[in-house]
Formats: C-alpha cells, sequence, structure tokens
C-alpha cells in the first residue's frame, strides 16, 4: 500500500471514529451539535498532511481538542481525538515534540476533571492511568514504525552498497585480467618478435650462407617461441594455463641465447635465492625487458646482468649495457619498461633506470616474500 493510500484510510478512519465517539452521546439522552461533525471531519482532513506537516497537525489538534471542550461538545476523551496526531509525529522523528504535547493535553484535561469536582481517586486511578497508557501505546508505536523503516533503509542501502561494490569489484578484476594479458603478451611475445626481428636483420647483412642459414634458424626459433607463448595466453583465456609458468629466477641464464648471437659479451650472474614464484617471475621479465631494450636501441655490445640477495629479505636485480649515455627510448612512458614498474611495485619494490658510467643501468630492489601479489599491479598495454 502507498504512503499516500495510508493517509487517506487514516483520514477515513479518524473521521468514523470520532463521529461515532460523539454521536454515541446523543444515545444517552443528549443533543449532538452538527459542529461536532464538522470538527471531526477537519480532524481527519489533517492526516492527509500529516507526513509533511506533522508538527501542524500536531499543533493544530492540540488546538482542536481544546476548543472541542470549550464549545462544550460532548466528552469523547482524551487519548482518542489526539492519537493519530500523536503517532505520525512520533512516526515522522518528531519523538520529544509528541510526548511533551501529550503531557499538556493529560495534564490539562486531569486538571479540568478535578476543577470540576470529580473524585481524584477516579480521575487519577482510572482516567489518567487509562488515558497515559494508551496515549504512551500511540507514541511507542509511531516510535517504532520510524525506526524499522530506517533499519530497513539502512538494510538497502547496505545491500545496495555490496551490490555496488561487487560490481566495482568484477570491474577492477576485469581490468586487472586485461592488464596481465597486455603485460604477458608485451613481456613474451613481443620480446621473442623484437629477437625475431633482430635475427633477420643479422640474416640479411650475412656474408656467407652459413651465417645466414644460422641467423634464419635463429629466426625460425624465436618465431616457434612466440607461437608457444601465444598458445599459453590463448589457454590462460581458456581457464586452462597460467602466466610466467616457465618464468622464473632460474629461466634467466638462458636469456643470454639472444644477445650473444647478436654479437654481444653477454655475462649473468644469478645467485641460488629462495623467492615467492611471483618475484622470480617478475625478476625474469625484469631482465628480459632490459635485455630487449638493449637489442634495440643501444649502440653497445656488452650486457651485464646480476641476480641475487642485497639484503635479507630483499631481491636485486641489476642490468647493465655499455652503450651511449642518452636518454633510451625504453624509459619513455607508455613502453614496457614503465610496466616493468608498476610490476615491481606491485611487489612492494623499487626500480631505478638511468645512466651509468659507462650505458645504461636497470635496477631493482624486490622483496623475497611480498605481501601482495605482483598481479595487482597494472601494465602497459602492449
Amino acid at each position: 500500500m502507498t504512503p499516500r493510500r495510508t493517509d487517506v484510510l487514516l483520514c477515513v478512519g479518524v473521521t468514523v471514529v470520532l463521529a461515532v465517539v460523539a454521536s454515541s452521546h446523543e444515545g444517552r439522552g443528549g443533543a449532538v451539535n452538527p459542529l461536532a461533525y464538522l470538527w471531526a471531519l477537519g480532524l481527519g482532513l489533517l492526516m492527509l498532511v500529516r507526513r509533511s506537516h506533522p508538527l501542524l497537525v500536531l499543533a493544530l489538534t492540540s488546538l482542536g481538542f481544546f476548543s472541542y471542550y470549550a464549545a462544550g461538545f460532548p466528552a469523547i476523551g482524551v487519548a482518542v481525538p489526539i492519537a493519530a496526531a500523536l503517532y505520525s509525529a512520533a512516526e515522522m522523528g518528531h519523538l520529544r515534540a509528541a510526548i511533551v504535547t501529550s503531557v499538556l493535553i493529560v495534564g490539562t484535561a486531569t486538571g479540568f476533571r478535578l476543577q470540576e469536582g470529580q473524585s481524584p481517586s477516579f480521575v487519577v486511578g482510572y482516567e489518567l492511568s487509562g488515558h497515559a497508557a494508551l496515549i504512551a501505546a500511540t507514541i511507542a508505536l509511531g516510535h517504532s514504525v520510524r525506526v524499522g523503516r530506517r533499519l530497513r533503509q539502512r538494510t538497502d542501502q547496505v545491500t545496495r552498497l555490496l551490490t555496488r561494490q561487487g560490481e566495482l569489484d568484477e570491474v577492477a578484476e576485469v581490468r586487472e585480467d586485461r592488464m596481465r594479458l597486455a603485460r604477458e603478451l608485451h613481456d613474451s611475445i613481443g620480446h621473442a618478435l623484437s629477437v625475431a626481428s633482430l635475427y633477420s636483420d643479422v640474416a640479411r647483412e650475412a656474408r656467407d650462407g652459413r651465417e645466414r642459414e644460422e641467423a634464419h634458424e635463429l629466426v625460425r626459433s624465436a618465431i616457434t617461441d612466440a607461437s608457444a607463448h601465444l598458445r599459453r595466453t590463448v589457454a590462460v583465456l581458456r581457464g586452462s594455463g597460467h602466466f610466467d609458468s616457465e618464468a622464473g629466477l632460474d629461466q634467466v641464464e638462458r636469456l643470454r641465447v639472444a644477445p650473444t648471437a647478436a654479437g654481444y659479451a653477454v655475462d649473468v650472474r644469478v645467485d641460488p635465492v629462495d623467492v615467492a614464484p611471483e618475484v622470480g617471475a617478475a625478476a625474469f621479465r625484469l631482465v628480459q625487458e632490459a635485455i630487449t631494450n638493449t637489442l634495440r636501441h643501444s649502440n653497445g655490445r656488452s650486457i651485464d646482468v646480476r641476480v641475487g640477495l642485497r639484503e635479507p629479505g630483499l631481491l636485486g636485480v641489476r642490468v647493465v649495457d655499455d652503450g651511449t649515455a642518452a636518454v633510451p627510448p625504453q624509459i619513455r612512458p607508455g613502453n614496457g619498461l614503465s610496466g616493468m614498474r608498476e610490476r615491481v611495485a606491485g611487489l612492494g619494490g623499487t626500480l631505478e633506470v638511468d645512466a651509468g658510467a659507462g650505458g645504461w643501468v636497470v635496477d631493482a630492489s624486490i622483496p623475497t616474500t611480498p605481501a601482495a601479489s605482483g598481479d595487482s599491479a597494472g601494465g602497459d598495454t602492449p
């Protein structure tokens, strides 16, 4: 039932009850002034605005109550005329006003009864206690309805917030999956394709057939690696695989193959360190990205890789080349190393890329057992 319909029914109910109570005086041999019915209608009509103007309804009902008795209309008690107004005030949140008004009305009515010479024991022991109990129950009912409504509203609000939070969590999870996929595509397939491109240049510049064939074989191997990474990525999307399944500290050594074939002097030293799988994967990808950028952009001829503990609980990863110390493309925003920075930061570590004494230095410090998974960090798009 809508609130408006409830108020209309309450208007009709109050009017009918007050009219019936007033007309009961006629059944006991007294005449009823027609204005008493008009008064009953007036108090009933006030119920139509009880939600928007509860205090006004309470004040007008109180004035109507006193004016009714002042006009000499038939006695209809105390609680019945003001019960609906007190209930409405309490329901709309004006509990104190309802209590104060009820005390004033009951006290005033009791005083008039005592001044008329009625028995104090009857007035106080019977009428006062009965009216007080009925009025207290009315106010308590209105207040309980308000409290119940507010509890339902808060429950609905919490439910909406939880639903919204669940939707946001789903969106965030999808975004993280996309970032993870973008990072994987860049780190693995991007690396393999870069190596293939490098070997194709070597094949084009080869002086004899043997060198050219060896370069072509390396191109085929790099493309095969890219295809394998692509299949693994598809398996992850289908829910039957995992990223970085072959990336770890024990695989860093094999990253020397591509630069060595390209004519670089490569020195790789990896200390045996017990680290979390995501830390090992991040270290592997960091070295891979640094080597790839050296192959793409550096004019140096040597690469030095160091991976090991810097202090208890902190893994150090350092890749140095001997290229010209000019601003390299790999540290510009939007490329793979930016994704590496986010991956390292997601594990609670730090990454610095800067010019060294004879070339560029990529240096990272990563906790061996991070509190949060590195997959929580975003990455660049490929």
